[in-house]
């Protein structure tokens, strides 16, 4: 997979932390590590994930994923940053 656009779900509660990778199809992985070790830079993703309790509340996608999904709320504005 290529470089681009990603977002962790934060199910439930309806927020989406964006971001970008040069590799995406190695992102999701090592980002699992930071968040279980508290060592995440995001400060509000980390207090998110330490306070729901991991990985069972989120979700990790591609741009690719999200176009083909017209249900999420803001779609217009994610697609325009990349």
């Amino acid at each position: 997979m290529s470089s681009g656009i990603y977002a962790i779900a934060h199910i439930g509660d309806f927020k989406l932390f964006v971001g970008e990778a040069s590799k995406l199809s190695q992102k999701w992985p090592p980002i699992l590590t930071q968040l279980n070790n508290g060592t995440f830079p995001d400060p509000v993703l980390q207090q998110v994930w330490n306070t729901e309790g991991g990985k069972r509340y989120f979700s990790f996608h591609t741009k690719t994923e999200i176009i083909s999904d017209r249900d999420i709320l803001g779609i217009e504005e994610l697609l325009a940053l990349g």
